[in-house]
């Protein structure tokens, strides 16, 4: 599989085509995958933190998740990453697992797992839930001990792709585990994603920004401003 490098991490070129055949690929492996779905905001932290900056070096896949990273790819440097949202990508690993008969686990989501495991069963109801737990990012062992296929882990970033590194290549049954973000809030409404229409034309950071300024004005402005200037600094350098 094709990459492109954006500043100094390098993003697979991935289709909706392709990715359903990959993930049934990985959860039938014989080892962990660690995707990450990563936006301008990621590689923004990763320039500052270097625990982060190398949980996403050794992500085994790693998902374009930003209209900017995909439009910055293209402008500048004439390659085409497609933007496949971090919970779009989460909901695909939930319906493949449903079809193979593997086994996942929730973990994060503050306040709202319990919801999401009643939420996703409710859309598939061959899904075989592992468990589903509040969790911190120093839980290990009540994720072990019910030897999942899959896990979704929704800490935020960096926690959540940290955790996956520390402790996610711990678990012998592990074959597929996602960071989500804000990925349950969405699937039990806390959150509302942005109207189909503007998910299209890339502007569902806008649309969250107006829903929670004070919560999404600095994210926003990392990648919206200090993102671009990043990387055009980089190609300068280059």
């Amino acid at each position: 599989m094709d990459k492109v490098s954006i500043l100094d991490v390098d993003i697979d070129q991935i289709s909706r085509k392709e990715i359903d055949a990959l993930l049934a690929e990985k959860l039938n492996g014989d080892r962990l995958c660690q995707i990450a779905t990563v936006n301008p905001e990621f590689l923004v932290e990763a320039k500052r933190n270097k625990s982060f900056a190398q949980a996403l070096e050794r992500a085994d896949l790693k998902i374009c998740d930003g209209i900017g990273i995909s439009l910055m790819s293209r402008i500048f440097l004439n390659k085409k990453i497609e933007r496949i949202a971090g919970v779009e990508v989460a909901e695909r690993v939930c319906k493949m697992c449903s079809e193979t008969g593997k086994s996942i686990f929730f973990l994060g989501g503050f306040g709202v797992v319990g919801k999401v495991e009643q939420e996703m069963c409710s859309r598939y109801p061959n899904l075989k839930v592992a468990g589903a737990i509040d969790g911190t990012v120093t839980t290990f062992d009540a994720v072990a001990e019910t030897n999942p296929d899959a896990i979704l882990v929704a800490f935020g970033a960096p926690n959540q792709e940290v955790w996956i590194q520390e402790f996610g290549r711990r678990i012998p049954s592990l074959r597929i585990a996602v960071g989500v973000g804000g990925t349950f809030d969405f699937w039990t409404g806390k959150a509302l994603r942005a109207p189909e229409v503007l998910q299209k034309i890339g502007l569902e950071w806008l649309w969250r920004l107006i829903l929670e300024p004070h919560k999404r004005g600095k994210r926003i402005f990392n990648a919206v401003c200090v993102f671009p200037y990043l990387f055009v600094k980089s190609l300068l350098k280059k």
